[in-house]
């Protein structure tokens, strides 16, 4: 004889109980077990009646920053601005430089 459960069925225990009924020997048990459980079912299997069910948390990915959304904005701007600003000097400092020793070595050459 089974003790009867005080406690409400726990996702794994109703996947278990599901997982029998799916191979149970009768058509309309199996039939039964096959259709989704609705919301109602669903919270009164894992304890709390729909008119008591809390709504799950929000899943957010990071802390929101303590600057405030605008001064991040901001500070993200000027950082990429200021990286731009990098790759382009030192762009420009290499083609001068390429340049410069281009100009050096055709001269070199007119005078020979």
């Amino acid at each position: 004889m089974r003790r009867r459960r005080s406690m409400p069925l726990t996702p794994r225990d109703l996947n278990a109980v599901r997982h029998r009924a799916e191979h149970a020997p009768t058509p309309e048990t199996r039939e039964a077990a096959s259709r989704l459980l609705t919301e109602h079912e669903l919270a009164v299997a894992i304890g709390r009646p729909l008119h008591r069910a809390r709504p799950r948390p929000a899943f957010r990915t990071s802390r929101p920053s303590p600057l405030g959304p605008n001064l991040t904005g901001f500070l993200v701007g000027a950082l990429a601005l200021l990286g731009f600003l990098f790759v382009a000097t030192v762009l420009w400092a290499h083609a001068t430089d390429v340049a410069e020793t281009m100009r050096q070595q055709a001269s070199a050459m007119r005078g020979m």
